[in-house]
């Protein structure tokens, strides 16, 4: 039996190295290519992603994804009528000239009046050449109440002509009395302002009261009261030059502009395809010319790429002559010196374990050594010089464990997929600290170090940073369903290292969503801050607080599900070891579904900014909460 163990490890190890790498177009009736269909021989029309088996693959089963019934939850059926009446109101907004009473019948109740819906009195709160803020003033002005028509008529009047005209509309508070209906809603309307090219923004919070006989028939709206104003113009600093950057890579229209459901329904499931979107990318000088390259991972099927820069800006693909055209799912990638010798080596975090290259220098790349990760596949990547020895360290967060027997749902091999508790899980995957022992000796060294220690989350983001300034690197990880982990370096004088969880002491906990962390310092104090991304929820803002929800549990726990809901957080250094969270006064909580997020000076006057990437599915709406 161990001689067949060892015969199968072995195994294991080649195919992961050997069978993983793309010969571009796979050879026809290869095994193990992974088998697109070729184009003449397949239909032109898309296949939607609904008709796709979902559950044979482990993705959807019918006891993890049962619908809660609705008439159980009058606030979700309030909100989906408010809802489309909300967004009734964004369609008046973009179609309708002029705009009178008669275009709201059915929206708005017969000759209702409403608080105006901007301020009298705006106050600049930032200008400079890029961004001109204008928030609500805090003096107060009298109440009147005018028309809806006069109230929307003097919201849009500084879009007069946009031909660009959004609204986005999300309500995240819900009560009831009687025939009335009260809610808070989340209001965004964008576009060109009038006789300029100037974006321009308008966001407010607005408290709507409606009034609701029959829950059959949708509420009509009968006043409502802004708070929290914004008004942003703004240059167009970002645009969007992907197709002239790209315009000489085939790769790009060929593999990137075609979505999930293409290739979803194209490549066989066992090679990883996926449906999630956990792939990252790096940026770094692959062959040494001084210019940032971009290595993109892709889900499994498709080869990962390496986009070498031109000095003109634009790109040529260097994925298979790099040997980095892995067609394994890869989630994500470093570029590092792991050798020392001054040129950018590449690491990659792959659904077996995690591949070390070595950089010749000149942009080509060969693997030096490779660590399987039986347990749970790594999700992230960050390094640092842990123990200061003069070389860098890997830490590869592990997300959940891999689900063994996805046909039976009340199996145990089953459930190390789910988050158990949903609210502080701690059935994860094991993440793992990889030090480097110098000529791509890679060990693992978590348990010695300390770093094993709750380390059973739903790990997404590792960054490490020396938030103590003790001289020595720290460690957080944001984790999904539940508590962060502040992994102290307790470095001792002879030079030996160990971790301490100090996440709950430190006050940094941040019992959400993680899904990524950034270190920068947001007061200009001089010490670090951290900034930390969860998921801003209009439904779970909506449910978690109505009486009828998980009426089985304390406040306290209770709490926790509100908390999940909050949205993003900002810890503020108190620089004795513990922070302060700013979340709420800073206004950085609403990020949506927030991915993404890092400390930039956008736009270079010395602060720290923040930018946060979000958002999940673009199909339309199924009614999932």
């Amino acid at each position: 039996m161990r001689f067949v163990a060892q015969i199968s490890k072995a195994m294991v190890i080649a195919l992961f190295l050997s069978s993983c790498r793309s010969d571009e177009t796979p050879k026809k009736g290869d095994r193990d290519s992974p088998q697109v269909t070729e184009p003449d021989a397949i239909s032109s029309k898309e296949t939607p992603l609904s008709s796709i088996d979902l559950e044979s693959i482990g993705l959807v089963d019918s006891f993890l994804h049962r619908e809660p019934p609705k008439n159980d939850w009058q606030g979700e059926v309030f909100n989906e009528q408010a809802l489309d009446q909300l967004k009734e109101l964004g369609a008046i907004f973009r179609d309708s000239e002029p705009i009178t009473a008669t275009v709201f019948k059915g929206i708005v109740a017969e000759n209702a009046l409403t608080s105006p819906l901007v301020p009298d009195h705006l106050e600049v709160v930032f200008d400079d050449d890029t961004f001109v803020v204008s928030r609500k003033s805090k003096t107060n002005t009298p109440q009147i109440r005018i028309p809806f028509p006069e109230a929307f008529s003097n919201l849009l009047e500084p879009f007069e002509a946009s031909a660009d005209l959004r609204s986005k509309f999300k309500i995240f508070t819900v009560q009831f009395e009687k025939n009335q209906a009260e809610c808070e809603a989340f209001v965004q309307i964008t576009g060109t302002a009038k006789e300029s090219d100037q974006k321009l923004t308008r966001q407010a919070r607005w408290s709507c009261s409606w009034n609701w006989p029959d829950s059959t028939k949708p509420p009509l709206l009968q006043s409502i009261q802004i708070s929290d104003f914004e008004e942003t113009t703004s240059n167009h600093i970002f645009i969007d030059c992907s197709k002239s950057v790209f315009k000489n890579v085939a790769s790009y229209e060929e593999q990137f502009l075609k979505g999930t459901e293409h290739w979803a329904g194209r490549i066989e499931s066992r090679f990883g395809i996926g449906i999630s979107g956990w792939h990252g990318m790096a940026l770094g000088d692959a062959n040494g010319d001084g210019l940032d390259d971009l290595y993109v991972c892709e889900p499994g099927g498709l080869p990962n790429r390496l986009f070498l820069a031109n000095p003109d800006g634009t790109v040529r693909d260097a994925s298979a002559e790099s040997g980095t055209d892995f067609q394994m799912r890869t989630q994500a990638a470093l570029f590092v010196d792991l050798d020392n010798d001054g040129d950018q080596d590449l690491v990659i975090a792959t659904s077996l374990g995690v591949i070390f290259m070595a950089n010749d220098g000149k942009g080509t790349f060969t693997v030096k050594g490779n660590k399987l990760v039986p347990e749970a596949p790594p999700v992230a990547l960050a390094a640092a010089d842990l123990d200061l020895d003069g070389d860098l360290d890997i830490y590869a967060t592990c997300y959940s464990r891999r689900r063994i027997d996805s046909d039976n749902p009340e199996s145990d091999a089953a459930q190390l997929g789910r988050p158990i508790p949903y609210h502080d899980a701690n059935n994860g995957g094991r993440n793992v600290l990889f030090r480097n022992d110098r000529n791509w000796r890679f060990t693992d060294a978590t348990i010695t170090l300390g770093l094993d220690q709750n380390n059973h989350r739903y790990s997404f983001a590792p960054t490490w940073e020396d938030y103590d300034d003790d001289g020595d690197p720290d460690l957080y990880v944001a984790n999904d369903y539940g508590r962060n982990n502040l992994y102290r370096n307790d470095r001792d004088a002879e030079g030996n290292v160990h971790f301490t969880d100090v996440a709950a002491e430190a006050g940094v906990e941040d019992i959400s969503a993680g899904m990524s962390a950034s270190w920068g310092d947001a007061d200009g104090d001089g010490d670090r801050d951290l900034y930390v991304s969860n998921m801003w929820s209009s439904a779970g803002n909506r449910i978690a607080y109505q009486r009828n929800f998980q009426t089985s549990l304390d406040d306290s726990v209770r709490g926790v599900f509100q908390r999940h809901a909050r949205g993003n957080s900002l810890f503020l250094n108190n620089g004795d070891g513990t922070f302060s969270d700013a979340s709420q006064e800073a206004g950085v909580t609403m990020g949506r579904w927030a991915w993404g997020s890092r400390f930039v000076d956008i736009n270079n006057d010395g602060n720290q900014d923040l930018i946060v990437s979000n958002g999940f599915l673009t199909q339309s709406d199924s009614g999932d909460l």
